[in-house]
């Protein structure tokens, strides 16, 4: 019973991530918790579906730049940039002030309290977190959302031709990815994402209906990975390369779900 239920909370968890539309979705909280989302198909989502393969595209960048640096102080793995691991350390001083910032996922925050903003334009707070995307020096400037747009339209540029490359893709397809990614993160900046959201993007991201992944995940679950084999067939045509390639990408970032269900 056990191993059956461990299988049916990582199909609602990959379920949850990529796919429900019903009124009454299951949804993986923040904290991984199970809760339940009402509110039908406009209902805002508690979980990313996107976060992990956004990270995968964007985060590569801090290793690629060898120093952190405004809009890309996080790590390939999510994890954030600490001052301590800023090239300009020695110049901190905490200032006590009422900061606004963009987080590097696109979301807009205020902070109360002991900060300090590096020569690389990344705002530490006072235990040492990385917390900005743009340089706040830049944020004083009249035509904040021009800075903002140009660097993001910069950056997938940037992130989509490695991406590509890492992977072997076609450099178009890797920018497109990437551009995707971006649009979805920066969603979050105006309102809460929504399950239409993840359809939608489940379209533009991996060019297969949302439906049709739905029923592929929970026949993985009876033990037929048909269905979830020729989802992937979609996505490789969709990105232009081969199923072994987009199948290692899709792993990479669904990995602990995909293993649950016995996917390898």
């Amino acid at each position: 019973m056990n191993h059956i239920r461990t299988k049916l909370l990582s199909a609602l968890t990959l379920s949850s991530l990529l796919l429900l539309t019903a009124c009454n979705t299951v949804v993986v909280q923040d904290g991984g918790g199970i809760g339940t989302g009402g509110g039908g198909s406009n209902g805002p989502i508690h979980v990313d579906p996107y976060k992990r393969a956004w990270y995968d595209v964007y985060g590569t960048q801090c290793i690629s730049y060898g120093y952190p640096m405004s809009g890309c102080n996080f790590y390939a793995d999510g994890s954030k940039i600490r001052s301590n691991q800023d090239p300009y350390y020695t110049n901190l001083t905490l200032n006590y002030d009422y900061w606004t910032y963009t987080d590097s996922y696109g979301f807009r925050r205020t902070f109360l309290g002991h900060a300090w903003l590096s020569s690389t334009g990344i705002l530490y707070d006072g235990f040492g977190n990385a917390l900005n995307e743009i340089d706040e020096a830049e944020l004083q400037s009249a035509d904040v959302i021009s800075i903002a747009a140009s660097k993001e339209e910069e950056m997938a540029v940037s992130v989509g031709k490695q991406f590509a490359d890492r992977y072997a893709l076609n450099e178009s397809n890797g920018i497109t990815i990437a551009k995707t990614l971006k649009d979805w993160a920066v969603i979050g900046r105006d309102r809460s994402r929504t399950v239409s959201d993840i359809d939608a993007f489940s379209k533009r991201l991996y060019g297969v209906d949302l439906n049709k992944a739905k029923t592929a995940i929970l026949e993985a679950v009876k033990g037929n990975q048909e269905e979830l084999k020729e989802v992937n067939i979609d996505v490789a045509a969709h990105w232009g390369t081969s199923p072994e390639t987009s199948k290692a990408i899709l792993t990479k970032w669904y990995r602990e779900e995909l293993s649950s269900l016995g996917v390898k």
